[in-house]
C-alpha cells in the first residue's frame, strides 16, 4: 500500500504508520557536513553589495539557484538511470508515492519519476521568471507568491528525496556524492530558515536530517 501525496497541498495529511519507509534508505553522512556547513550557512543571507534586496526578491533568487543547482548536480547525473521502467512513478521508497498537479490540471496525476522532475523544472523556471508573482523593486508581490514558493521548495526536497533513497549507488563516486550532499544541505539550510518546508515534508529523509543536524552542532560547538 503507496502514501499518495498531491504536489499541490502539504504533508499534513501524510500517514507514516503504513511502512517504515526509512528502511530504504542507507543512513550514512552526507559528506563535506563538517567543513562546509559554515560556508554554505554564508550563502543563506543577503550579500552586502545587495542592501536594497527585498526579502521576497532575495527568496526568488536563491531559489532560482539552488534549483539550478539540483538541475546540474541531481537530474542531470540520474536522467540515463531514472527510466520510465526504473521509476515509473515519483517516489521516496516503496511506499511513499507523489502525484503531480499542475495550473492547468483538475486532478493530480501520476507520472514517471523523471517525467514529474522535468514537469515540475518547467513550472519551477516559468514561475520564477514571472515578473508578476514578485515584481522588482520592492513592490508588493501576488497574494500566490509564498504558496508557489512552498509549493516548489516541497518539490525540490522531492527530488533530493528521490535521488537519495532510490538512486545512491548512481552517485558512488566520491565528486557525486559529494554534490549531491552539498547540493541538499544548500536546500534544506535555506528552507528552514525561511520557513519555506515543514517538519512533515521532511519526514521521508528525517533520520538522515537528523544525522546532519547532530554533525553540525556539534562542529559549531567546537
Amino acid at each position: 500500500m503507496a502514501i499518495l501525496i498531491d504536489a499541490t497541498r502539504s504533508n499534513s495529511d501524510m500517514v507514516l504508520s503504513v511502512a517504515d519507509i526509512h528502511s530504504n534508505m542507507r543512513l550514512v553522512p552526507l559528506p563535506g557536513e563538517t567543513h562546509c556547513a559554515c560556508t554554505l550557512r554564508l550563502l543563506l543571507t543577503v550579500p552586502r553589495s545587495m542592501p536594497d534586496l527585498s526579502p521576497n526578491e532575495w527568496m526568488m533568487l536563491k531559489t532560482t539557484a539552488i534549483l539550478q543547482e539540483m538541475i546540474d548536480e541531481v537530474v542531470v547525473p540520474l536522467e540515463q538511470h531514472c527510466s520510465r521502467e526504473s521509476c515509473p512513478c515519483m517516489s521516496a521508497g516503496a511506499h511513499l508515492e507523489f502525484l503531480w498537479k499542475d495550473d492547468d490540471m483538475k486532478e493530480p496525476q501520476r507520472k514517471p519519476a523523471m517525467e514529474y522532475i522535468k514537469a515540475f523544472i518547467q513550472f519551477a523556471r516559468l514561475s520564477l521568471a514571472n515578473t508578476e508573482l514578485c515584481p522588482r523593486g520592492g513592490r508588493r508581490c501576488l497574494d500566490s507568491f509564498m504558496p508557489r514558493m512552498l509549493k516548489l521548495h516541497r518539490c525540490i526536497f522531492r527530488v533530493y528525496a528521490h535521488a537519495y533513497i532510490q538512486h545512491t549507488e548512481k552517485f558512488c563516486d566520491a565528486e557525486g556524492f559529494f554534490n549531491l550532499g552539498m547540493g541538499f544541505k544548500h536546500w534544506l539550510f535555506f528552507a528552514r530558515d525561511s520557513g519555506l518546508v515543514s517538519d512533515m515534508d521532511l519526514r521521508p529523509m528525517r533520520r538522515l536530517i537528523d544525522v546532519v543536524d547532530l554533525t553540525v552542532a556539534g562542529r559549531e560547538a567546537h
